[in-house]
């Protein structure tokens, strides 16, 4: 009896303390001069938190149509907010308000998962945010490091290659989801930590890292009621969850330093540059670092590193291989250039890529109807701005609609349909540019936000599609029409498909993989 009273009153203080919030927040004065973008009507308490639904892309691009707003105002719970859904207003906050919306919200799994905020991703605009990117960008993710990781990824796809020409039998459908995720989870695996990913269950590194992934993309009432947050996530028992899960990561991550440190630690066959992790221990003891890089910073962003490059790998060759399977004709035209670009010389290389026009137009379809990213990683505003004409206060947070601007009529002609050729140019160069004057694309972000990674997570996007075109032949199974294949999707760390890809797989017969890797699977 006593512990259900002590229950009655704990809610019924977080209830005082909400309605309490909500008066405040709905009743402060406000500058009569400030004109703030239009809003749909929000309930009591928690606004337009309802919004929030398992797709708010979706419900947030339905929304912004349906009142003509390309500049949505939303109060999250009791956090004010703002969802931008048009090319020339995501440019207007890319660019010449870039530094008023330099910051990131602090989010709880943030402030335990990333050690304090202190990855690229969720650390807080200022100094050291300033310079860990600066760290990532010259040192881990360079032109010329992403290049010499290209043996890496070689080596990580031939075993794909390898397992897909051994192991599979004609008419048996193959689950390429899975086959995805195994290959993105081993290249960073490998790039960041020096070691192949476990994939067995009782391996406590391939454990934490999925709890730790759960937990990022998981919702956090505390995120929008701030002022609730130690109550809320302690009656959930979210709090207690953080701790466990950051606690494992600590001791995983201080196993693998203390691996590198004490020199123990064995490379891969093959292995000659430097991992994540030995290039963070070299720049940890530079004295020109603007701000001193911790041991608990180098966790934070190797694990960054990780955790963002995986999902959003794994989703865009989903998303891909979905698409060609449900359009024989482009799958068949992508074939035919990879084949006729490759030749014979039985393998892929990187230096082939550049010559791909109409795989890499492939690939930007794609992240055009199915950004990784939907919404982008949310920034906040460190000072009132203005943005379109309406004032935009500070601490607000802004989401740009990827989704939304990828399908809109106004922009795209045919925006529901999937056709490669609206992005293929003769004689284009040989880089997928992302850097869209137009901001109509936006799959990495932009401004100093930008996702540092995306030179990365391309290169293993293009070498791996074109491994797989090139050595085999696809179909979906037998009695499987294109239109049974679902493309609903799951939203997360990164926007993927509800439900596994499963696909018909055979050997081609001109252009069969014959690497040492298959005396390995």
């Amino acid at each position: 009896m006593e512990m259900e009273l002590n229950l009655v009153s704990y809610v019924s203080i977080a209830l005082f303390v909400l309605s309490a919030a909500y008066v405040y927040r709905t009743t402060r004065s406000r500058s009569p001069r400030q004109r703030l973008p239009p809003a749909p009507p929000g309930w009591p308490v928690i606004g337009h938190l309802h919004l929030l639904t398992d797709m708010p892309h979706h419900a947030l691009a339905e929304l912004a149509k349906t009142m003509r707003a390309p500049l949505l105002r939303l109060r999250l719970g009791s956090v004010p907010a703002v969802v931008i859904s048009k090319p020339d207003l995501a440019r207007a906050a890319l660019t010449s308000n870039d530094a008023a919306m330099a910051s990131r919200p602090h989010l709880l799994s943030g402030q335990f998962l990333s050690f304090g905020c202190s990855d690229v991703t969720f650390a807080p605009a200022g100094p050291y945010h300033r310079m860990a990117r600066r760290v990532v960008v010259s040192e881990l993710l360079s032109a010329r490091r992403v290049a010499t990781y290209g043996s890496v990824r070689g080596k990580e796809l031939r075993r794909l290659l390898a397992h897909l020409t051994k192991n599979t039998a004609p008419g048996t459908p193959v689950d390429l989801s899975e086959c995805f995720l195994n290959l993105a989870n081993d290249v960073l695996c490998r790039v960041a930590f020096g070691r192949r990913f476990p994939h067995g269950k009782d391996d406590k590194l391939a454990a934490v890292l999925a709890e730790a992934q759960d937990l990022f993309a998981g919702f956090t009432i505390g995120d929008f009621f701030p002022e609730l947050e130690p109550f809320a996530s302690t009656v959930t028992g979210l709090r207690r969850r953080l701790k466990s899960c950051l606690a494992d990561l600590r001791e995983v991550c201080d196993d693998i330093v203390e691996e590198h440190v004490s020199g123990k630690h064995q490379r891969l066959p093959g292995d000659r540059d430097e991992d994540f992790v030995d290039v963070l221990l070299r720049v940890q003891k530079s004295p020109d670092l603007e701000v001193p890089l911790t041991d608990d910073n180098l966790k934070a962003l190797v694990l960054d590193m990780f955790v963002a490059g995986t999902d959003t790998t794994f989703a865009t060759l989903e998303w891909v291989m979905t698409e060609l399977v449900r359009h024989p004709r482009i799958l068949q035209k992508a074939q035919e250039e990879v084949r006729r670009v490759v030749g014979g010389k039985g393998r892929v290389e990187e230096s082939d890529l550049a010559e791909l026009h109409y795989m890499r137009a492939i690939i930007k379809e794609t992240f055009r109807l199915h950004p990784a990213v939907p919404l982008l990683v949310p920034r906040e505003t460190v000072a009132a701005c203005t943005l379109g004409g309406y004032d935009i206060p500070a601490k607000t947070r802004v989401f740009i609609n990827t989704f939304a601007m990828g399908r809109d009529p106004e922009i795209w002609e045919d925006p529901l349909e999937y056709s490669p050729e609206r992005f293929e140019v003769a004689g284009a160069g040989g880089e997928i540019d992302l850097k869209d004057p137009d901001y109509k694309l936006l799959p990495f972000g932009g401004g100093r936000r930008g996702c540092p990674g995306y030179t990365f997570a391309l290169a293993t996007v293009q070498v791996s599609l074109a491994s797989l075109l090139y050595h085999f032949e696809w179909a979906l199974p037998a009695g499987v029409r294109a239109e049974d294949v679902s493309v609903e999707e799951t939203f997360g760390l990164a926007t993927r498909k509800k439900e596994p890809l499963f696909v018909a797989v055979s050997k081609s017969d001109v252009y069969q993989f014959n690497g040492e890797e298959l005396n390995e699977v």
